[in-house]
């Protein structure tokens, strides 16, 4: 769980994480592989909660189905000069089904990386937490 002890920082709702998760084009994929973590960009969609990515074979998949992992997005509001980030946790698995594959297809899911991307990868989350924060302007702060 992301937490705070900035007073400005503002810790956002579930339903705020969701919208952000949604509207998020990469998030980044945390998996233990050999003992160590491992952070892995990947093309994302919200469906009725979980988190679909596809993947080829290989390290990726092999650290995440059937175990916990985490997945996070973030950004930042130019507009604003806000920052906010949002870490989900939970379980992934492949779906496997013939017509729940068929139907999760129609969803925006397309990897950047050229190359099959056979497998379906679902996050049920378990935790879903997020804050918003005013940015440090970091070339106002160096040039001081």
């Amino acid at each position: 769980m992301q937490t705070s002890t900035h007073p400005r920082t503002q810790q956002l709702t579930t339903e705020q994480c969701i919208a952000l998760l949604q509207d998020a084009a990469i998030g980044r994929l945390g998996v233990i592989v050999a003992g160590r973590p491992e952070i892995y960009p990947v093309n994302h969609a919200v469906h009725e909660g979980d988190i679909l990515f596809r993947t080829g074979s290989g390290t990726k998949l092999d650290a995440a189905v059937g175990e916990h992992v985490a997945f996070e997005v973030d950004g930042y509001d130019a507009e604003t000069k806000t920052a906010w980030s949002v870490l989900v946790t939970g379980f992934a698995t492949e779906v496997a089904r013939l017509h729940e594959v068929l139907d999760l297809l129609r969803l925006p899911v397309f990897p950047w990386e050229p190359g099959a991307k056979p497998h379906l990868m679902r996050i049920h989350p378990e935790t879903i937490s997020g804050r918003r924060f005013a940015a440090v302007d970091l070339l106002r702060t160096f040039a001081t």
